[in-house]
């Protein structure tokens, strides 16, 4: 007798058969800039495309309905404190998190050596998330309610990202996120989060672009990391795929750390792929490439960002030599934004900056300014924050969607003679 209601629920979910544009409209207050569809999909990866549901989502900007704009500013105020959820030294996110910390520092002290007379200096409080799973959670309220910060930038995990953003919403304090690249964090509804890092998403719709227009391979084979962000991050790719009409043959997975590939490298060469996508830490995927190699796959190589850097050179050797994949910015780029960043930032720590670094600073000075505008009052703040739609910063034009997440095109690069390349951006990029 359950099988009536469970019908009847299917129907009501099922969405409106009428025929639709492929493009949503925008909303009437929205910026010429605001992407016609959903995380700016390429019309032929939009899902269901050609039928027009009873209900868009994530079309105009999150609101925030709440009291606590007319407070009072908090007594005897001497700094205005903003706190940075950093992954411990010890985690795999270690080097990552040191260049979010020199990011977020370099911005306030720039911003405290330009403030006008009167005006109180910032304050980074920094506490680091420990490896126990929700931990987070703990660190947030201390943050919050403990240390008084009016704002927190992080974090580089996505599962820690997500903890500590339930938090926010509960203690109502913007969190400026600037390095998970997990999809989903921005789909949670929480007026109270911010993204300067481009997720998987972006990564993905780019990559299926790329190996199945561009480069028109048609069997593909993936080789991921068994974990959350293996299991998330590719799930754009899979589906965008899919939807041009060449799926995925082979998905293989392997644990964090990995050394050995055989039954991963001899099922996907007897799928007789034309290309190989691998999603992983830089180094567990540079094992799998040289594993690749070493069994006989010799197809073209693809990934996303986070193949990007030294780790992945020294752990795939030869194997790296035409491995593609996309990044979020051109770190090779001449103009005065960046190149002024660079130099103050290897003057400041002796080496150049990374990615990480680059939107850590973007993404501070998004808050700082938004504290200069709003004062010392986390709904205001919220408000300011909320209230960006395009960003000019070190790392380029920042676009952020309606769920406050940042929709820059990405980069094209090649490994050629064990260096990496930034070749082009992405389709409909500048």
């Amino acid at each position: 007798m359950r099988a009536a209601p469970l019908a009847l629920l299917a129907l009501l979910l099922v969405p409106s058969p009428r025929l639709a544009a492929a493009e949503a409209p925008a909303p009437s207050n929205a910026p010429a800039l605001w992407p016609p569809r959903y995380a700016n999909a390429p019309e032929e990866l939009v899902p269901f495309r050609r039928v027009e549901p009873y209900q868009r989502y994530f079309t105009e900007p999150l609101p925030f309905y709440g009291p606590g704009r007319d407070y009072p500013d908090p007594p005897g105020l001497k700094t205005l404190r903003v706190g940075l959820l950093a992954p411990s030294p010890g985690s795999s996110d270690a080097f990552r998190g040191a260049m979010m910390r020199e990011g977020v520092e370099m911005a306030i002290d720039e911003a405290n050596a330009s403030a006008k007379p009167g005006e109180l200096p910032f304050e980074l409080v920094v506490r680091e998330d420990s490896p126990l799973w929700g931990s987070a959670a703990n660190i947030l309220v201390d943050l919050a309610f403990t240390d008084e910060c009016l704002a927190v930038v992080g974090s580089i995990d996505s599962t820690a990202t997500h903890v500590a953003l339930r938090v926010a919403l509960k203690a109502e304090i913007f969190m400026v996120n600037t390095g998970s690249c997990d999809q989903t964090v921005t789909e949670t509804s929480i007026p109270w989060l911010l993204r300067t890092w481009p997720d998987d998403r972006q990564h993905g719709y780019r990559l299926a672009e790329l190996v199945v227009k561009e480069q028109g391979h048609r069997r593909i084979a993936m080789l991921r990391t068994n974990d959350r962000n293996g299991r998330v991050g590719v799930k754009t790719f899979v589906d965008s795929v899919r939807r041009l009409g060449h799926p995925v043959l082979q998905e293989m997975r392997f644990l964090p750390g990995a050394k050995s590939f055989e039954t991963q490298v001899a099922r996907i060469k007897a799928a007789e792929p034309d290309a190989v996508v691998l999603w992983g830490e830089p180094e567990d995927a540079g094992r799998a490439a040289a594993a690749l190699r070493k069994g006989g796959v010799t197809v073209p190589l693809y990934g996303p960002e986070r193949l990007f850097g030294p780790a992945f050179l020294a752990a795939a050797g030869q194997a790296a030599e035409g491995m593609t994949i996309t990044y979020p910015f051109d770190p090779t780029r001449t103009d005065e934004a960046w190149t002024g960043f660079v130099e103050r930032f290897r003057k400041r720590y002796a080496t150049a900056p990374e990615a990480f670094a680059a939107y850590a600073y973007d993404g501070t000075r998004i808050l700082l300014d938004a504290i200069r505008t709003a004062g010392p009052n986390r709904f205001r703040i919220r408000d300011a924050i909320a209230a960006v739609r395009r960003y000019e910063g070190v790392t380029g034009t920042m676009v952020f969607d309606p769920t406050f997440n940042n929709l820059a095109p990405l980069r094209i690069v090649r490994v050629k003679g064990n260096t990496f390349h930034f070749e082009k951006a992405l389709a409909g990029g500048k």
